[in-house]
């Protein structure tokens, strides 16, 4: 059956990886690369160089080791798939991709869309896909 977005579960993972998907598809990486991307800057968390301009390709690979050890894995565009757009279902590419999308084209930061979204910040916060929906609106450009 499929998942309604109320069933939906969302959290900083969920948006700090599929936010990195998406800004690296617009940034002009293929789809595999953008998707593992995410899953580094997820796993890395947020203190990862969202808040600088994109970092180098030596960064990144430092930042993908770092990310392997932690997690004992290799780190692939499966991984992202598994861990993000599986569990959501059809929600992923009907709604939170596009909406991620979006917001990255709007020019907002990760910190921003998190404030955007306004999700808790303490440990393990979650919103609902409807929750998300409502909130996950790219502010009107003057």
């Amino acid at each position: 059956m499929a998942k309604k977005s109320g069933d939906v579960s969302i959290g900083k993972f969920d948006i700090l990886a599929t936010y990195t998907y998406a800004k690296g598809l617009l940034d002009g990486l293929d789809d595999k690369e953008a998707r593992e991307r995410g899953m580094v800057a997820a796993i890395m968390g947020a203190k990862a160089r969202l808040g600088k301009p994109s970092g180098t390709a030596e960064d990144y690979h430092a930042d993908k080791s770092a990310a392997e050890k932690k997690k004992k894995s290799t780190i692939t565009a499966a991984s992202f798939d598994r861990q993000v757009a599986d569990k959501m279902g059809p929600f992923f590419d009907g709604t939170f991709l596009p909406a991620l999308k979006q917001l990255a084209e709007a020019g907002l930061t990760y910190d921003e869309v998190k404030r955007l979204v306004k999700i808790p910040r303490i440990w393990g916060a979650k919103i609902s896909g409807e929750t998300f929906k409502e909130r996950a609106v790219a502010p009107k450009r003057r």
